[in-house]
Order: C-alpha cells, then structure tokens, then sequence
C-alpha cells in the first residue's frame, strides 16, 4: 500500500525551501545590495501567476550564489539545526502523527515536494522520520549559483514518482494545494490538508465522495 504526502504546508506549516533561501540571503547581505536592482525590476513579475517563478528562481540563484552541491547541504543541515532548537519540530504534530500510523502499519511511504529533495531529506531524518521516500526538486550550477534542475511540482510529480517506481494509482494521498490536484485524483483516497476556502471547494467538488478535508495542527 504507497501513501503519498505532499510536504510544504501539508507535513509542515511554512515552505521550506523559501525559508531556506531567506536565510542563506541573511547570512550574505551582499547579495542582497547586489540583486537588488534586479530584485526592484523583476518584482512586479510575482504579482501574476505565469510570471511569479521568475523572481523566484532568481531569488533561488542570488541565495546559492558562489555554492556547490555539498556545501548547500551542509548549510541545509546547520539551518534545520537552528530551526528545530528555536521551534522544536519543522513538522505539525498531526501530519507527524500520521506518518507514523503509516509506517506502523507497513504502508509504503513517499514524499512528493516541490521543496528541494536533499532539504526534505534532512529535515525527515532529523525529525527521527525514517524509511520513508522522498522525491523532491534538485538544482544544477548555473553562473557561479543554482538553478532548479527537475521541479518536482503539479503534475510533474507523477513521471518523477514513475521514475522512482512508484506507479498509480495510489492508496491514499494528502496535500494542501490545488496544484496537485493531479496528484490527489491517482489517489483512491484523497485527504486535504488545511486547505484555504476557495482550494477546498474547488478540490472537493472534483473529487468527490473519496476526499475528506482534515485540519492538522
């Protein structure tokens, strides 16, 4: 039985990988006063949804400018370190809850996130999770800083998941977001978790009698 969770604002209560970057930016202020003309340019461009990754893949860039892979997980590590000592868990205590009724059951567990795979990785395995996949996004080198390589989001998650040999359709899927809703309907059960108002009229009535709406806290 596979059990797919999705993670940013379903397993956790912030994106991940948003915050991550803000803190690699605060830790170089530099980088900062560098990009931002650029910043000042491009950021009219976040107001429409066609547009809005533009600045967001260059705030990913400015973020991991003069970074290699291995260095990034290391500062991956210490970040996750800081936040867990100021707020003792990245994840709701439901959403960990339930990831352990899974796995305690013998359920096949997978990740599927937008955030970057090495970011979820660790932050799994300094929660104690284990045992469970993660299929996240990866990044490559771009001009001395990274850019996104596979973004593991929407409907792309399903030929990353394929890839990985996880074939729908699936057991159970849980995710907060109308984004994947490709994702919720290769589930023969849906869960939606936290969802805003207007995502969770939308899921529901597309999905029907085998999605439920849950609050996770």
């Amino acid at each position: 039985m596979i059990v797919v969770f999705d993670f940013d604002l379903t397993l956790t209560s912030w994106d991940t990988a948003a915050r991550f970057f803000a803190w690699l930016l605060r830790r170089s202020p530099w980088k900062i006063v560098l990009g931002a003309p650029v910043a000042l340019v491009i950021s009219p461009l976040a107001m429409f949804r066609r547009t809005r990754r533009v600045p967001i893949r260059f705030a990913a860039w400015l973020a991991t400018l003069g970074y290699d892979h291995e260095p990034l997980r290391a500062l991956a590590r210490a970040h996750i370190a800081e936040i867990i000592a100021q707020y003792g868990s990245f994840l709701r205590r439901d959403g960990r809850t339930q990831i352990e009724a899974h796995l305690s059951q013998g359920h096949t567990m997978v990740v599927a996130t937008g955030a970057l795979e090495d970011l979820a990785r660790e932050i799994l395995a300094h929660e104690g999770i284990v045992n469970v996949t993660v299929v996240g996004s990866s990044m490559r080198r771009w001009l001395g800083g990274m850019v996104v390589n596979q973004h593991c989001y929407g409907a792309n998650k399903i030929p990353m998941m394929q890839e990985r040999g996880f074939e729908p359709p699936w057991a159970m899927v849980y995710s907060d977001h109308e984004a994947d809703l490709p994702l919720l309907r290769a589930g023969a059960r849906q869960f939606v978790v936290n969802p805003k108002p207007r995502a969770a009229a939308r899921l529901m009535a597309i999905l029907g009698s085998s999605a439920s709406v849950v609050t996770w806290r």
